[in-house]
């Protein structure tokens, strides 16, 4: 039995992969994936080349998951594909490197406290700090529901 958050899970993951929100709802009892990472052989040798469909997968949402994660999509591989593999081939290794490296970057400042942009409630004393002056002006939003009805905090 699935419980609601394993099923949340498994949707915001397939959505994440290229399926369509309502593939939990509606799968197929057989589909068609392509690979964009190549299938290797126990020599490691390159047995399935990027692109290749593989026809009568089970349809199933654990299923074609597990297959997600392992380069298998419900679409071809294209230039314009932005999935792990298909940057890595492009030569985007580096990029997504650099954009490792800025998130944790932004987790470091985080941690330290550095670098946090605060901005005053104008009717109270409230500061709204947040690393990222769109992140500050939210939560000012957020707080600032509580004045709409009572005039004060």
């Amino acid at each position: 039995m699935v419980t609601t958050t394993e099923r949340k899970q498994l949707r915001e993951e397939l959505v994440s992969n290229g399926y369509s929100w309502d593939y939990i709802d509606s799968w197929q009892p057989k589909t068609v994936l392509y690979r964009h990472a190549p299938g290797l052989d126990v020599n490691g040798k390159v047995s399935s080349p990027v692109g290749t469909p593989i026809k009568g997968i089970p349809g199933n949402p654990d299923y074609v998951a597990r297959k997600s994660r392992l380069g298998m999509l419900p679409y071809p591989p294209t230039d314009s594909c932005e999935c792990k593999w298909c940057v890595e081939r492009a030569g985007g290794a580096e990029v997504i490197k650099a954009v490792k490296d800025i998130a944790d970057g932004w987790k470091e400042k985080q941690e330290d406290g550095a670098s946090v942009v605060a901005i005053d409630c104008q009717e109270c004393e409230y500061k709204a700090e947040a690393l990222t002056q769109p992140g500050a002006l939210s939560k000012l939003r957020i707080h600032a529901k509580i004045h709409e009805g009572t005039g004060t905090v």
